[in-house]
């Protein structure tokens, strides 16, 4: 009797954790509860994703259908001088000028003139097309460049800075009055090489040539190897004539960039101009010793000697030039006045004729 009512003291123990845990009945109750509960579960999770791809479906349905309706529209046109700056290639302190581009370009603030005020709203103006003028030059469009910095000048003409690079690039559209009006400003912010160098430059272009010598003698004083510098002055005292002058700054300026072809022709040939032909056939035999593919200076080398009297330097020089052109072209050159006093020379009257025939060959050719 005992033992029944111990076997009915475990039941009825007031401990439910106990009972919970070890009464097969309890047990077998909790796992069919949380079975339903489990395929309750699963049944709400397939219809949910039943649910999901009929909405999916449909929204596919109703874009297409959008997009079938939808007339065609043309590829979209930029409007002239507009450029397309993409927003990756400015930097993360300049991007927010697309945005106020797209602010600027609808006209939210209207057409306002007149002196303008140190405001946000002019300064942030001012900025945008210093960031866009930049943007043009950094993608090779100056025209471009030079408008967005004028348009800074227009809002604050004492800012600093811009009357530089302004000046250059109205050198480079070879105006060269208002180049010059754009580096006297910037010349008065601060003396710099590059400022005095092309004011000088500016004042030439104006035929302004009593400034023109004082800012490049100027910017001499300041970098005295300057190639550029010496090229200037060159050209300068050409058109000058003055010649000793010229030719000092010619050959300074060779000596300094001795792979400028296309100068070094035009110094040999400003020597034959000048009459100077022993100068310049020493100049032009040196040359050819170094530029030996380049058929003019073997035709300008022929004429010189020519004028000194040296026929068979001038035959030679002839005819390496006719070797590295087309014929019809070497007998142009062989046309010419200057070599009127060779004409009737055996060794010329030869290269003619061999011209001529290899010119009559090509042409039967083609």
């Amino acid at each position: 009797m005992k033992k029944k009512d111990d076997l009915r003291d475990i039941y009825q123990s007031d401990n439910p954790d106990f009972e919970k845990d070890f009464t097969p009945q309890i047990a077998q109750g909790i796992v069919e509860q949380r079975q339903r509960d489990l395929m309750r579960s699963r049944i709400m999770s397939i219809s949910l994703g039943v649910l999901a791809v009929i909405l999916s479906v449909g929204l596919i349905a109703i874009v297409a259908h959008s997009v079938s309706n939808e007339p065609e529209t043309a590829a979209p046109v930029l409007t002239e001088q507009q450029t397309y700056i993409p927003r990756h290639s400015l930097s993360s302190d300049a991007v927010w000028v697309m945005d106020y581009k797209q602010l600027a370009d609808n006209g939210s603030w209207g057409d306002e003139s007149g002196e303008k005020p140190l405001s946000t709203r002019w300064v942030k103006e001012a900025a945008y097309n210093i960031i866009m003028g930049e943007q043009a030059l950094a993608i090779g469009e100056p025209e471009e460049a030079l408008k967005k910095f004028q348009e800074v000048v227009k809002i604050y003409p004492e800012i600093e800075g811009l009357h530089r690079i302004i000046g250059m690039l109205h050198i480079r559209e070879e105006q060269y009055d208002l180049a010059a009006e754009h580096l006297e400003l910037a010349l008065k912010e601060k003396e710099l090489f590059d400022v005095v160098n092309n004011l000088g430059t500016a004042y030439i272009g104006s035929e302004k040539y009593d400034l023109a010598e004082k800012h490049l003698t100027r910017a001499l004083e300041l970098q005295p190897e300057s190639p550029a510098c010496h090229k200037n002055l060159a050209i300068l005292y050409r058109k000058m004539e003055r010649p000793d002058k010229a030719v000092f700054h010619f050959e300074k300026y060779l000596d300094l960039r001795p792979d400028d072809v296309e100068t070094m022709q035009t110094y040999a040939l400003y020597l034959t101009k000048l009459g100077r032909w022993k100068d310049a056939a020493e100049f032009l035999d040196k040359l050819t010793q170094e530029v030996t593919n380049v058929a003019p200076i073997y035709f300008l080398l022929a004429q010189v000697q020519v004028q000194n009297g040296q026929q068979d330097k001038a035959m030679a020089a002839l005819q390496r030039g006719i070797q590295l052109v087309d014929p019809s072209l070497a007998l142009a050159w062989m046309n010419r006045d200057e070599f009127n006093t060779v004409r009737d020379v055996s060794d010329f009257r030869s290269l003619i004729d061999q011209l001529e025939i290899a010119s009559v060959s090509l042409d039967s050719v083609e």
